[in-house]
């Protein structure tokens, strides 16, 4: 079962991350998303406010490029 924790937010490790959006169909707040930034591909969290921390996202990344961070401002 996944929490809610208002206190954490999802964080994309560029490094380690392979854009294969499986992040983006597993969360049901759409809140991750990939595009051309800079000349290259990269996924990101679009919608830092619609993030409730259930770590969906960073349990099932197959590169474990998705870790749960504190929640600034």
């Amino acid at each position: 079962m996944f929490w809610k924790r208002k206190d954490l937010i999802a964080n994309v490790i560029e490094d380690k991350c392979q854009n294969c959006e499986h992040c983006i169909r597993i969360c049901r707040r759409r809140v991750l998303m990939t595009s051309m930034v800079n000349g290259k591909m990269a996924t990101f969290v679009n919608r830092p406010d619609k993030c409730t921390g259930c770590g969906k996202c960073a349990m099932f990344c197959p590169e474990k490029a998705i870790e749960l961070i504190e929640r600034y401002a």
